[in-house]
């Protein structure tokens, strides 16, 4: 296969992936589990670093300073669970990874203005988890009519 056919598949993966089949449907549930744990990485690395900032400001003497922080690894554990839930077949789990998301978009398109690199980062698991949800209940029908 060629780089540009290899390419095209991967895109035709991410943006709409076939669920003609059990295995395809197993890959595009398996791309909703990836949406999350990319969520999960920008919530923890967020929640970290502002940890971090606040560890070293000698002038914080109230937790309430720590409490975006708290919501950021908060919010990280919920796409761990949800991500977990998902890679079992959950088609609840699959479904909140895709509410979850627009949520999060939402939120980061109300606070910056213009064009904000989060905002296209966010993208990708938008898309990621809306294929998870196709894949999702391609693969319980699959599993409803016996053919897994």
């Amino acid at each position: 296969m060629t780089f540009l056919a290899k390419l095209l598949a991967l895109l035709q993966r991410v943006f709409y992936p076939l669920t003609n089949t059990p295995d395809q449907a197993l890959q595009a549930m398996r791309n909703g589990t990836t949406a999350a744990w990319i969520m999960v990485a920008m919530h923890f690395l967020l929640g970290a670093v502002i940890l971090i900032q606040l560890s070293g400001d000698p002038s914080v003497n109230s937790g309430d300073r720590l409490i975006p922080a708290t919501i950021q690894l908060f919010f990280a554990l919920i796409y761990a669970g949800l991500a977990t839930a998902n890679w079992k077949g959950s088609r609840a789990a699959a479904i909140g990874i895709l509410i979850f998301v627009l949520f999060d978009m939402l939120v980061v398109t109300s606070r910056v203005q213009g064009f904000d690199l989060q905002t296209l980062i966010q993208m990708i698991p938008l898309l990621l988890a809306i294929g998870g949800v196709r894949g999702t209940f391609a693969y319980a029908r699959f599993v409803k009519t016996g053919e897994v």
